[in-house]
């Protein structure tokens, strides 16, 4: 008779165990990276205030209605330091400031706001802290009358653009 001792390896050097250890443990080392990933970083594209944005889609449509209706138009260019705005349209009288908004396609802490004041020539002027040339949504904003412009635009040093009716 014949027997044949069948030779034993340790668990640890079956080829099976591989599987049945290693798939979950890469499974949970994976799920702590995204873990890590979700509590450490920050959600750049989404808006804190997506609920009351949203609530006021329509009255903002109506600020961009009541714009076209007096057919305004804004001609902006960006010098030095500073911005300069020529403002045109069927005003009854010209606000004393302006609202500009230039808003990051995708970093909301990147968004800038400038307080355009009027000056003596019936132009606006502000102060510029981007460094240019670059890619943003223009909003023009008259607090006082109630309308809006906009436009997305590369915006570039001694370039002039025009929002609203051209």
């Amino acid at each position: 008779m014949n027997t044949t001792k069948q030779e034993h390896r340790p668990w640890y050097k079956e080829p099976m165990m591989l599987l049945v250890i290693g798939l979950p443990l890469i499974s949970v080392c994976w799920g702590m990276v995204m873990l890590y990933l979700a509590i450490n970083t920050q959600d750049s594209l989404v808006n804190d205030t997506y609920y009351k944005d949203g609530v006021n889609y329509t009255e903002d449509l109506e600020h961009d209605e009541y714009a076209k209706r007096l057919q305004i138009a804004a001609d902006i260019v960006f010098i030095d330091d500073e911005i300069h705005i020529n403002l045109r349209g069927y005003l009854d009288e010209q606000p004393n400031t302006l609202q500009l908004q230039l808003i990051h396609p995708t970093l909301q802490d990147r968004d800038e706001t400038v307080l355009m004041q009027r000056l003596e020539d019936g132009s606006y002027v502000g102060i510029n802290d981007l460094e240019l040339p670059q890619k943003r949504h223009v909003w023009l904003l008259s607090g006082e009358q109630k309308w809006r412009v906009r436009n997305t635009e590369v915006i570039e040093e001694n370039k002039a653009f025009t929002l609203g009716k051209q």
